[in-house]
């Protein structure tokens, strides 16, 4: 388990050296420098000029599951999104018991900067509870936590990969870790939330965990587990674009959706919101 929480730890914050990956799991460096060189030799990692990467070993593990499959259906999926609506879009699916970013387009910078292997909360953000609202009432006693629900925002802000993301996609907002964000607490809360978004079809976050954060997410149903497609950016940005984006996004989910048929969900959308009224 120590290898494998060493290629996580080198897939969030690479590339990185020998002493930052000490430092971040707590290892003394030797015990680092022994596990690397272990993995080196048949390609989990990589060094280039003092510094570690996953290798091509590591990429190519889960190539042939259900779930690598899913990343390369997501991947031209969001590209799409992104491309129409101007927002980050991501693709998130159910990883034990967190919402995890598998795919996603539309930042500054590659990869880190649009949140890829980004892990958030079910309960506290849009993606989660669209997750959550594919669920029966056996899965959620299985990922749930137990009330009251943590505070996400705590565990947001303490997040690598939410770093690497906010610092390529928004300006730094201070938050008070401490204050309640205006997300569910407890079961009874979570059971409206949840009612609301199987209802609606979607989930909106309007600023409800991070007052910089707006996302629309919505299902990702037949991909084989439950998953979610989702449009992040500012609140304003969110409200601005929320016809457009929730059209793209319900496009993108439809069974065998492609990138073109985004795009002319995206073209309908704004065809239709340009067109003269008639009398």
């Amino acid at each position: 388990m120590k290898g494998l929480d060493l290629l996580e730890t080198i897939d969030a914050h690479a590339p990185v050296t020998v002493t930052e990956l000490a430092r971040i799991t707590g290892h003394d460096k030797s015990t680092v420098s022994r596990m690397l060189s272990a993995c080196e030799p048949d390609g989990w990692i990589v060094r280039d000029r003092g510094r570690v990467t996953l290798g091509p070993r590591a990429a190519l593990l889960a190539y042939r599951t259900a779930a690598g499959e899913q990343i390369r259906r997501a991947q031209p999926l969001v590209e799409a999104l992104a491309g129409v609506t101007g927002l980050t879009a991501q693709a998130y699916a159910l990883v034990g018991t967190r919402a995890t970013v598998i795919a996603a387009a539309g930042g500054v910078n590659p990869l880190a900067a649009v949140g890829v292997g980004m892990s958030t909360s079910l309960v506290g953000t849009a993606a989660g509870q669209v997750i959550l609202g594919q669920m029966d009432a056996a899965g959620l006693e299985r990922v749930l936590p137990p009330e009251p629900f943590p505070n996400p925002l705590v565990e947001l802000l303490r997040n690598p990969g939410y770093v690497a993301f906010a610092s390529g996609r928004f300006a730094a907002t201070r938050v008070a870790a401490d204050l309640p964000p205006a997300v569910p607490r407890t079961r009874a809360e979570l059971t409206v939330r949840l009612e609301l978004v199987r209802g609606q079809g979607f989930a909106i976050d309007n600023g409800d965990l991070h007052p910089a954060i707006g996302c629309l997410a919505v299902p990702w149903p037949g991909t084989g587990d439950c998953a979610a497609l989702t449009c992040m950016g500012t609140p304003a940005e969110i409200a601005a674009s929320a016809g457009l984006a929730r059209q793209a996004l319900e496009a993108a989910a439809a069974p065998a959706a492609t990138r073109e048929d985004v795009v002319a969900a995206a073209a309908a959308t704004r065809h239709y919101s340009l067109a003269p009224s008639r009398p």
